[in-house]
């Protein structure tokens, strides 16, 4: 009995030397820019763990700038996409507007015109229009805002993309530990495979 409790201990430690620290993550994906193990979100030190098992080919700090990266790309492409929507909102109320104000002086110069060459005095119009602002303000908030979103749209893919290698470079060093007891290829035993 005490040698099969040895034997049985003897083999969890060794299962415990041979994990590495990220062989609990097999799973292991990316969402935005947090990290899971199957539905469950690593924490800032499960991340570290996981980061230094690699051998320093990831690390934590790599993966906060990256991050940092990410989230900057993301609120430029939201912020300027609103500014983007804004900018054709005003672009479309000032061409209506402009529309109106052209049909308004088009129906009044078609009534008052006869009157006018009949008395024989000049029609004196002076058409100012107060929408035309309006529509270069818009016009020029379109512009922009596609601007921005292309650089936006810019930093949102290097960052993401940094974050996908990062993410793929741990799930290289990730291995999967299982302790067997059977029959091996040189005899009944245990079987430690990671």
């Amino acid at each position: 009995m005490k040698r099969t409790i040895w034997v049985l201990l003897i083999a969890a430690m060794t299962m415990a030397a041979g994990t590495k620290a990220s062989a609990q993550y097999a799973d292991l994906a990316r969402k935005g820019t947090s990290l899971y193990s199957g539905t469950e979100k690593l924490t800032t030190g499960q991340m570290q763990a996981l980061f230094d098992s690699t051998g320093g080919a990831v690390t934590y700090d790599a993966w906060r700038s990256a991050s940092r990266g990410f989230n900057a790309g993301k609120g430029l492409l939201i912020s300027f996409g609103a500014l983007t929507g804004a900018g054709l909102l005003t672009t479309g109320i000032g061409a209506v507007g402009l529309m109106v104000e052209g049909v308004a002086v088009g129906i009044g110069t078609a009534m008052f015109a006869p009157l006018a060459v009949a008395s024989g005095n000049d029609l004196g119009l002076d058409y100012d229009s107060k929408f035309a602002g309006v529509a270069v303000a818009g016009v020029c908030m379109v512009g922009a805002g596609l601007a921005c979103m292309i650089a936006g749209t810019t930093v949102y893919c290097i960052y993401k993309k940094k974050l996908n290698d990062m993410t793929e470079t741990c799930g290289r060093y990730v291995s999967s530990v299982s302790l067997s007891f059977g029959p091996q290829k040189y005899g009944t035993g245990f079987a430690l495979t990671f």
